[in-house]
């Protein structure tokens, strides 16, 4: 197999990995800020004490897994030629 094609294909399912855990981390920050605006206007501070419970943790675990994915999908990143 060209290394091409193998360098190819990791390019790809870097780049789906970024969008995927991009778009997770985001969906769990912005619930975790929807719900607890939410809270505030709605005078509901368990709802705000929930959500920091439940969303706060997994959204920093999705930020390092997406912060790790872009690490290593720098590497298969297609490099630009050098011209002056």
């Amino acid at each position: 197999m060209p290394t091409t094609t193998k360098s190819s294909r990791a390019r790809v399912a870097c780049r789906t990995a970024f969008i995927l855990t991009l778009l997770i981390f985001l969906a769990l920050a912005a619930a975790l800020v929807a719900i607890q605006l939410a809270g505030l206007v709605l005078l509901q501070p368990s709802w705000i004490t929930w959500a920091s419970d439940t969303l706060l943790t997994p959204s920093i675990a999705a930020a390092v897994l997406f912060g790790l994915v872009a690490f290593i999908g720098g590497y298969f990143a297609a490099e630009e030629p050098a011209g002056d």
